[in-house]
């Protein structure tokens, strides 16, 4: 069934955009159900983008109204049978919604009066139990825009009018749409063309237009490299700038890219900013081709549960510093400081003894999408954990002279043999049984499956490489928001003084021994608290006022630092570490 939609936003400031969409069904369809997807491949949480639809309507081509009516959450049908036709026969139709957009993530469409960014899983109806193939869009611009970027193939054949197609349905809402006034660029990469889109703006310090082409050039350049080629005939990098945001979602042949316009314009921001994009771009081979036999082809009405999210998020996780190691935009220095923090993030998450990578991977629709006050105590992150897995895996790798990289080219041979279907995770198992021996492998399936503590330490010692520790200080143990200069606890770790004493999730702590305690004073906790002292906290909770006794005790160690032993040769572990690079 080809699908032919039009999209026009002929009033951005209210944040509506209008969709048609002219199709022609079978005489033999007496119904047919059009369906807005409830999520978006890469993001694990059920949106329910239909909740964004103010109006839906389909007539004739005659202009003879058909019947409608909302079967599902995002599910119209269009009862040709029970409409009243004088002419019963046409077969040709059109639908007309309204959506509205003004949410600006990287999963959902944000209009207004600047740009529209057009996200096609929260925008763009399919039609159940049909193959949608070769649909095409007309965008009608809006004449406050100028500038029209995607990853949709240009079929214009006029000037004035923009038109675009795609090969399905699935590649079709794939390709996200950045129309206004925005910054464009490009490069040629290994004989592809590459282009740039950038909206919003920030602060030079340094970093200028030209420094940022050729910085993504350099990354993309070596991640070509590293994997043999281009996949695709031509990439879209779309980057919203505004001050907080954060996030990227990878798509068939573009991604789109969200960072804070101060951190973009700090240099470790900005080399953060690097990271997001090697995950995303490595995500072309790893996810959007090589995948899960559970995610592909999709059901955009219900959750697509998968336990090798170890693979899609873990593995991407580890390559996207690793690329920037490799690249040269991290020292060995700067390299070791990532692991400390990644090493330290997962030893104080409490959930890691309870979840394994596995179990996380399962549960993301309820866990890491929804986090809580408890999300932290129960589970762990797949990308935390998996990415750690991963480096534990290339590590002892490397002791065989070998390295991650051999298994993203067993992945990748593995897709290309066989693309249409996804892996499962004992042919993961077993290429690391083909690499690495069968130890490894047993050792990789138990990091996957099990729960019990990754010795880091031992393994870094095997390559010069040392953990210095922070000694451990007096603890809450708690997280903190602040409404205004009011200290409010937004969770309570597990097994931590807090734990137990029972200070809870939305107490407001008002004092501590009778003082006064507000933000400045939280910020100045160190040297409040004393280990082993018992305090009297008055604290807000559901409206009473009330004390609460709390014991501090000691909170967890971490590493301070992870140095290259004293006497041993920095070029020569650094040069270990990257493994074996590209001509």
């Amino acid at each position: 069934m080809k699908l032919q939609y039009k999209l026009s936003i002929p009033e951005p400031h209210t944040h509506m955009a209008n969709i048609t969409i002219n199709a022609k069904r079978e005489s033999s369809d007496n119904y047919l159900d059009f369906f807005i997807p409830s999520w978006s491949p890469g993001s694990y949480l059920m949106r329910e983008y239909g909740r964004n639809i103010r109006i839906f309507m389909a007539h004739n081509k005659l202009g003879e109204r058909l019947t409608t009516k909302q079967i599902d959450k995002g599910i119209f049908r269009i009862d040709f049978s029970a409409s009243d036709l004088k002419h019963p026969e046409e077969l040709e139709f059109s639908v007309k919604y309204e959506i509205f957009c003004h949410e600006l993530t990287v999963r959902t469409s944000h209009i207004d009066q600047s740009h529209a960014f057009i996200h096609g899983p929260s925008t763009f109806m399919g039609v159940l139990g049909k193959e949608m193939n070769s649909p095409e869009l007309e965008i009608e611009i809006n004449p406050l825009w100028s500038k029209i970027t995607t990853g949709l193939t240009d079929i214009s054949e006029k000037r004035d009018v923009f038109l675009y197609s795609a090969a399905d349905y699935d590649e079709f809402i794939d390709c996200p749409i950045e129309i206004g006034c925005h910054e464009t660029d490009g490069f040629m990469s290994h004989g592809k063309p590459h282009e740039l889109a950038f909206y919003g703006q920030f602060l030079s310090n340094g970093i200028s237009e030209t420094k940022v082409k050729e910085d993504i050039k350099k990354v993309v350049d070596h991640i070509l490299a590293t994997m043999g080629g281009a996949p695709y005939d031509r990439y879209v990098f779309m980057t919203h700038l505004a001050p907080g945001l954060f996030g990227g979602l990878e798509h068939l042949n573009s991604t789109a890219l969200q960072y804070c316009s101060y951190e973009f314009s700090q240099e470790k921001g900005y080399k953060g900013w690097l990271e997001l994009v090697a995950h995303e771009f490595f995500h072309l081979w790893n996810v959007k081709r090589i995948r899960p036999l559970e995610l592909g082809p999709f059901d955009y009405t219900t959750e697509a549960l998968t336990r090798m999210h170890w693979l899609t998020e873990g593995l991407t996780s580890f390559m996207d510093q690793y690329f920037i190691f490799r690249t040269d935009y991290y020292s060995l220095e700067d390299y070791l400081d990532c692991l400390k923090a990644n090493i330290n993030r997962y030893q104080q998450t409490p959930g890691r003894k309870y979840h394994s990578a596995e179990d996380s991977s399962f549960n993301s629709w309820i866990k890491l999408y929804r986090p809580d006050e408890n999300s932290n105590n129960s589970s762990v992150s797949y990308y935390l954990k998996g990415g750690l897995i991963f480096l534990v895996l290339h590590m002892k790798l490397l002791e065989q002279g070998k390295g991650v990289l051999d298994l993203v080219d067993a992945l990748w041979k593995r897709y290309l043999a066989n693309p249409k279907v996804g892996v499962v995770e004992d042919e993961v198992f077993e290429m690391i049984r083909e690499i690495g021996g069968e130890k490894l492998r047993d050792d990789f399936i138990y990091l996957v499956k099990g729960v019990d503590e990754i010795d880091f330490e031992s393994l870094f010692n095997k390559f010069d490489l040392v953990f210095e520790y922070d000694e451990a200080k007096a603890d809450l143990g708690i997280n903190v928001e602040f409404k205004g200069d009011r200290v409010v606890v937004k969770s309570v770790r597990a097994d931590s003084s807090a734990h137990k004493s029972g200070l809870n999730a939305g107490d407001e702590i008002l004092s501590v021994n009778g003082l006064r305690f507000l933000k400045a004073d939280y910020d100045n906790r160190d040297k409040i608290f004393i280990e082993n002292k018992r305090y009297t906290l008055l604290i807000s909770r559901l409206g009473h006022v009330m004390p609460q006794e709390i014991l501090v005790e000691k909170g967890l160690r971490s590493i301070k630092s992870i140095k290259v032993k004293e006497g041993a040769n920095n070029k020569e572990i650094e040069t270990k570490l990257k493994g074996s690079m590209p001509v």
